[in-house]
């Protein structure tokens, strides 16, 4: 059912508008008739609905999810993504030239290096 929920939410958001937060690396086609947007929509609603009648149905419990928790471990694992990306583990990829090795290893270091100062910011900073 969290499995459901989640994906209901994901649907909805991907209909909203982005504003600057558009992606670099990945384009998104909307390929998606105006039309039946709306619908789509209402679906999703219902579908929710359909879950909090069975989580009233059913007496289901909630759990909770420490945000700090959540996003630590997010960041946590796009670090080792990151490590992976260095020079020395892409051959399964193909050799990266000699002559890139240094600047792209030295770019995906800051990257790893930002997403660490990020991750410290959540583990040392605690609401409450």
């Amino acid at each position: 059912m969290r499995a459901l929920e989640d994906a209901t939410l994901e649907i909805e958001g991907a209909f909203e508008t982005r504003g600057d937060r558009t992606r670099l690396l990945t384009t998104l086609e909307d390929d998606i008739d105006d039309s039946v947007k709306p619908i789509i929509l209402g679906k999703m609603g219902q579908i929710r609905s359909e879950i909090r009648d069975l989580k009233s149905y059913y007496d289901l419990e909630s759990i909770t999810v420490s945000s700090r928790r959540h996003i630590s471990t997010k960041l946590a694992i796009l670090a080792i993504d990151l490590t992976e990306c260095l020079s020395q583990y892409l051959r399964s990829y193909g050799e990266v030239p000699e002559a890139e090795r240094a600047t792209l290893d030295e770019r995906v270091s800051r990257l790893e290096a930002l997403v660490n100062e990020a991750s410290k910011l959540i583990v040392s900073n605690r609401r409450g």
